[in-house]
């Protein structure tokens, strides 16, 4: 028998496996209960429905993504270098836990509920690179709220839309970056 304490963890990472190898539309309560070999019971007992599973593997998505980025970056980068690590490092993550798909594919009441993790998420992401804003470009208050805003914007954006790519938006910002330097000297 699974000790309590573990059987919640259990719930999670098998939904989490679930819909690492599954298309999201086959992704349930009962798959996961087979898959681990706890009753739906008790599934419930944890979450209310498939829905709370995936907003909880939405709040885990950008936990995990915001420490390996604040463990990871290295001090030595420049602000470009900074943003491209942020950029190859949010694909990486939405590969491993197919965010992509989870958030195009969910029904209106995760994209309602769970867009509101999502957004708690981004502002975290926001304040990391503002941070790197504020630090490293000599620009105003405001300007930096606007440049962190317009990359984590777009950098999240890239995750979700196909015909949009990475090298166009850096292009893009070193454009940016280039009219601020030009700007203050």
């Amino acid at each position: 028998m699974l000790k309590l304490e573990n059987q919640k963890e259990i719930i999670f990472e098998t939904a989490k496996e679930i819909l690492l190898s599954k298309d999201i539309t086959k992704f349930s309560i009962r798959m996961i209960s087979t898959k681990c070999n706890i009753g739906l019971g008790t599934i419930y007992k944890y979450y209310g429905n498939k829905t709370d599973i995936l907003i909880d593997i939405t709040k885990d998505f950008w936990m995990s993504y915001i420490t390996y980025i604040n463990s990871n970056v290295s001090p030595l980068m420049s602000f470009i270098d900074r943003i491209e690590f942020y950029y190859f490092s949010l694909v990486e993550f939405s590969n491993k836990f197919n965010y992509h798909i989870l958030s195009k594919e969910l029904s209106y009441s995760f994209r309602h509920t769970g867009k509101a993790h999502h957004n708690k998420g981004v502002v975290v992401f926001n304040n990391v690179v503002m941070k790197d804003v504020r630090s490293m470009l000599n620009v105003t208050e405001g300007d930096a709220k606007i440049f962190s805003d317009f990359i984590c914007n777009n950098l999240v954006a890239l995750i979700t839309m196909e015909n949009y790519e990475y090298l166009t938006f850096r292009k893009i910002l070193i454009l940016l970056l280039e009219t601020v330097e030009g700007e203050n000297r």
